[in-house]
């Protein structure tokens, strides 16, 4: 039974496609998948493939269109996501940056940038990813509540491996009288 199914571009990445569907599966790398899918990949029409349980990510070969095998690559994995005989890694450090990065960019963007601040990815590996804080968030006083009630919950709801969320420069800056902390120079 082929399942709904739908692209989305990846900013920055012009070859690969997220395609948005339930998967049944964890997150990692495809080591294997089913039905023509595994061929896409063995053969060299796709050079990597990563999942999600909200998710596929596809990354096209060179000298490859997704005018030419868009559609099939939609078809051949709505159908694989019904069968057996997927091998997925048990995570990926690219795809949880990549999940992190379109959840910070995605879903949240409106609130970050309606508090004057902006939130990167900084680092991530398979199982932790560190975010690093700029503008109003830099020095904000619900900056643990946002990382850990929003973004920590938006990201394991889609990378269920995540472990651990922390940011860079949290350390206390030099606050000068009243509280207010000095300008960075």
């Amino acid at each position: 039974m082929k399942r709904a199914i739908h692209p989305e571009s990846v900013p920055g990445e012009p070859r690969a496609i997220r395609w948005v569907t339930e998967t049944g599966l964890g997150a990692g790398r495809v080591l294997a998948a089913p039905g023509t899918v595994g061929p896409l990949l063995e053969y060299g029409v796709l050079t990597r493939i990563l999942v999600e349980p909200q998710g596929v990510w596809t990354w096209l070969a060179d000298g490859k269109t997704w005018t030419d095998h868009g559609p099939r690559i939609r078809d051949a994995i709505s159908a694989a996501l019904a069968l057996d005989g997927w091998e997925v890694s048990d995570g990926d450090a690219d795809l949880l940056r990549l999940v992190a990065r379109e959840v910070l960019d995605g879903e949240l963007s409106a609130y970050i940038a309606s508090h004057g601040g902006h939130i990167a990815v900084s680092e991530a590996d398979v199982d932790t990813l560190t975010l690093d804080f700029t503008g109003a968030c830099e020095d904000c006083p619900a900056a643990a509540s946002t990382l850990n009630d929003r973004i920590e919950t938006a990201v394991r709801a889609r990378y269920p491996r995540l472990s651990g969320i922390r940011r860079t420069g949290a350390e206390p800056r030099h606050r000068g009288f009243l509280g207010i902390p000095f300008p960075r120079r």
